[in-house]
């Protein structure tokens, strides 16, 4: 099991969904159109720091059944 890039993963994906929850709890305010645009600015930066934080611990796992 690689450790380091277990960690690493769990970090990032936990970062990022706190990062995504706590920009989305904000955004009740807004009138649509700018929630809209903060929902496609969610998705495509942290959306995709999520993937790679998930990507990393799929990674992990599979180094370790190698």
């Amino acid at each position: 099991m690689n450790w380091a890039l277990l960690a690493a993963g769990v970090a990032l994906a936990s970062y990022q969904t706190w990062a995504i929850w706590l920009r989305w709890s904000e955004v009740h305010g807004l009138p649509t159109a700018d929630r809209k645009i903060m929902l496609w600015t969610l998705i495509l930066t942290r959306g995709l720091g999520w993937l790679l934080g998930v990507g990393l611990i799929v990674g992990a796992l599979y180094r370790a059944t190698q």
